[in-house]
């Protein structure tokens, strides 16, 4: 166990970005830390803002300051129709996608270029959202924007050594009740509350492997 750990778990959100005005991993990322906080468990959380320039340090800022057992890191995918829990992050970016403040990435690839398997338990997690029926997959792409990035800069952390690093995207979650005549709603959207339950089970497991 590192000497400065001061947190078991450490969960992560984005802000906004262009093309989505509302992050739910905003949202998601302080609930999954608030159903964990009678675990017994030192459970943190941090919302990125979806910027190379000050979303990834601030990462690093995190993870220097708690050395944490674990990170669950939580992104969007707008057009996914099922939760991805992501394999690898290879620290590639899209030139042609600009971040929140407009700006595109200087570098678009990590030194060595190959991808890196997630320190996670990727089948653990999967069967925790289908356990509660959520529709899920294992994916071999985790993009190439901050999400990717975010990812990459996780598992390549010091700090993070032998440490279970897992990223989940989330697909548009499931309108509140009434908000939306239910029959314009996507069956396979997930509501917020049972997503989650399951996102903070997957939590629950990467910090306990991470102790």
């Amino acid at each position: 166990m590192s000497s400065n750990r001061t947190l078991d778990l450490l969960v992560t959100g984005f802000g906004p970005f262009p093309g989505v005005r509302i992050n739910p991993t905003t949202r998601l990322a302080k609930l999954v830390e608030a159903r964990l906080r009678n675990s017994g468990l030192r459970i943190g959380s941090a919302i990125l803002e979806t910027s190379y320039a000050a979303g990834l340090p601030t990462l690093r800022r995190e993870i220097d300051a708690a050395a944490p057992g674990a990170i669950l890191l939580l992104g969007v995918a707008a057009r996914a129709r099922n939760v991805r829990v992501e394999l690898y992050a290879r620290g590639r970016s899209n030139p042609l996608h600009p971040d929140a403040t407009g700006r595109t990435p200087k570098s678009t690839s990590r030194g060595g270029g190959l991808p890196k398997l997630t320190t996670g338990r990727p089948l653990g997690a999967l069967s925790h959202l289908r356990r509660l029926g959520i529709a899920s997959r294992l994916s071999p792409s985790a993009g190439r924007y901050l999400c990717d990035a975010s990812y990459a800069a996780a598992l390549n952390h010091p700090a993070m050594a032998g440490r279970p690093v897992l990223f989940v995207h989330v697909p548009w979650l499931k309108p509140a009740a009434g908000s939306k005549p239910a029959t314009r709603v996507k069956a396979f959207r997930p509501g917020t509350d049972r997503l989650s339950r399951a996102l903070a089970a997957i939590g629950l497991s990467l910090a306990v492997a991470g102790r």
